[in-house]
C-alpha cells in the first residue's frame, strides 16, 4: 500500500515543439519550419540539464525507491550533493518541460485558429504518438519515463480543458499542483485520527509497515535484475515498475496537468510569447521565486530526506506542502531568469530542440553504462562526483546539437514523431 511521491521525480519528457504552424497560409503543412522562438528552446535545453542532473541517480537506483527518500548510507561530500540536488533540483526541472508543453499546446491552437486549420485530431494524433514513445521508452530502455504521462495528461487537458477561458487558467493549474498535496495530508490526517479507536490505529500501521516491507524486498530485487541482469531481464523488471507506475497516476497526472494550464496561460497573456514586453514580469518572479522558494525548497528537502513517503504521515505531509509550494516558485524563478538571460544562453538553444532526441539519449547511453547488458558499471559512480559527470555529457549533447542541426532540420526522434503526426516523410536535410 504505497502513495507515490512525485516531487523528487524529475524524468520528463520535452515539451512539444512550439512552430508547426508557424508558416504561411499559402505554405504546405509538411514545409520546413522557417522560425522559432529561440527562447523556448533555451528554456528547454536549460531544463534539460537540471532533468539529467536529478535523473542521473535513478539510473542506478531502482525506480520504486523514489519513494524512500535519499540513499542510505551517504556520508560527507556525497550526503551534501545529495541535498543539494534535492534542494534545488528535484521537482524543479520538470514543472519547466510541462509549461513548455502546455505553451506549445497554445501556440499550436492559436496558430491554427488564426489560419482556420484543423487542430485537435491533429494534436490528438501527436499525442497518441507520444504515448507510443512513452510505452516503448519505458518498457525497453528505462523504467523512468514520463512520456506516457504527458500523453494522458495531455488528453485530459485537450478533452475536459480544451476551450477553457484564460482567466481560468492559472488558477485551474494552481488546484491541480495543489491536489497530490491536499490527497496526503487527507490520507495522513485519516490515519492520524485513528489514534481514538487503538486497534483499527495498529492494524492500519501494521498493513502499511508490511507494505513497505514488500517493497524494499522489491527494490532489492529490481537492483539485482538491472545491476547483472540481461536485455530481457530488465524488460521483465520494466514490466514491474510499469505496474508501479501507472499505480500511481493520480499523483503525477494532477500537477503536470496543472503546469500544463499554467504553461497555456503564459502563452494566452503573451508574457512567454512576447518576453520582451514582460520583462517585469519576469523580474518580478525571478526575486519571488528565489527570496521564498528556495527556503521553502530547502526546508522541504530537509524534512524529507529519508523520509519514506509511501506511508502518509503529518510529517510527510508537511514536508510535501513545502517541497511542492518551494519547486513551483523556483521554477518560476528559473524560467524568469532563463528568459532575462536568454542572450547569454543561446548556446542552449540547439539542444533544446532536439530535447526529445537527446532525452532518450540520455536514457539509452546511461542505462548501457550501468546495467548488466552494458558496461555493467552499477553504482561506480558516487554520489559527489555525478554533477562533473552530468556537466560533460550534457556539454557533448550541446555540441552534438549544434553539429547536427548544422546539416538537418530536426533531430532525429524529432523528426520520426513529425512524419508520423502528418502521416508522410518530412523533409530532413537543410
Amino acid at each position: 500500500m504505497a502513495i507515490f511521491y512525485p516531487a523528487t521525480r524529475e524524468a520528463t519528457a520535452p515539451a512539444e515543439a512550439v512552430v508547426d504552424y508557424d508558416r504561411p497560409m499559402a505554405q504546405s503543412p509538411l514545409k520546413p519550419v522557417q522560425h522559432r522562438l529561440d527562447h523556448l528552446d533555451i528554456l528547454r535545453g536549460f531544463a534539460l540539464f537540471g532533468i539529467l542532473m536529478v535523473n542521473f541517480q535513478w539510473f542506478t537506483r531502482p525506480i520504486q525507491a523514489i519513494v524512500l527518500g535519499a540513499e542510505p548510507g551517504l556520508q560527507g561530500l556525497d550526503l551534501v550533493v545529495d541535498w543539494l540536488i534535492a534542494a534545488l533540483a528535484e521537482g524543479k526541472f520538470y514543472p519547466l518541460f510541462s509549461l513548455l508543453f502546455g505553451a506549445g499546446f497554445a501556440l499550436m491552437a492559436k496558430r491554427a485558429e488564426a489560419r482556420r486549420l484543423s487542430f485537435r485530431g491533429l494534436y490528438l494524433r501527436r499525442l497518441m504518438i507520444l504515448l507510443v514513445f512513452g510505452g516503448a521508452h519505458l518498457l525497453l530502455i528505462w523504467a523512468g519515463d514520463i512520456l506516457l504521462v504527458y500523453a494522458l495528461s495531455g488528453f485530459v487537458m485537450v478533452l475536459l480543458f480544451g476551450r477553457t477561458p484564460v482567466r481560468r487558467l492559472w488558477k485551474w493549474a494552481l488546484v491541480f499542483i495543489a491536489l497530490p498535496v491536499l490527497l496526503m495530508w487527507l490520507a495522513a490526517a485519516s490515519i492520524w485520527l485513528t489514534q481514538t479507536d487503538p486497534e483499527l490505529h495498529t492494524s492500519i500501521v501494521t498493513e502499511f509497515k508490511a507494505g513497505e516491507q514488500t517493497l524494499r524486498d522489491g527494490i532489492d530485487e529490481a537492483a539485482a535484475i538491472q545491476a547483472t541482469g540481461s536485455w530481457l531481464d530488465n524488460v521483465a523488471q520494466r514490466l514491474d515498475d510499469a505496474r508501479f507506475v501507472l499505480g500511481n497516476f493520480a499523483f503525477w497526472v494532477p500537477p503536470i496537468l496543472g503546469y500544463f494550464l499554467l504553461g497555456r496561460w503564459l502563452i494566452a497573456t503573451d508574457r512567454l510569447l512576447r518576453p520582451e514586453q514582460h520583462q517585469l514580469f519576469f523580474r518580478r518572479w525571478r526575486s519571488r521565486g528565489l527570496v521564498l522558494g528556495l527556503p521553502l525548497a530547502a526546508a522541504g528537502a530537509w524534512v524529507l530526506h529519508g523520509a519514506n513517503a509511501s506511508i502518509p504521515t503529518l510529517t510527510v505531509a508537511a514536508g510535501l506542502t513545502l517541497t511542492t509550494t518551494g519547486s513551483m516558485l523556483l521554477a518560476l524563478a528559473y524560467l524568469s531568469m532563463v528568459v532575462l538571460g536568454s542572450e547569454r544562453l543561446r548556446f542552449l538553444a540547439p539542444a533544446g530542440q532536439m530535447a526529445l532526441t537527446n532525452y532518450l539519449c540520455q536514457s539509452l547511453a546511461w542505462t548501457w553504462v550501468f546495467y548488466g547488458h552494458g558496461l555493467g558499471l552499477w553504482d561506480q559512480i558516487g554520489r559527489a562526483w555525478q554533477p562533473a559527470v552530468v556537466a560533460l555529457f550534457f556539454a557533448a549533447q550541446v555540441w552534438l546539437s549544434h553539429f547536427w542541426l548544422k546539416r538537418f532540420q530536426f533531430g532525429p526522434a524529432e523528426w520520426l514523431w513529425r512524419s508520423l503526426t502528418y502521416g508522410e516523410r518530412q523533409p530532413m536535410r537543410r
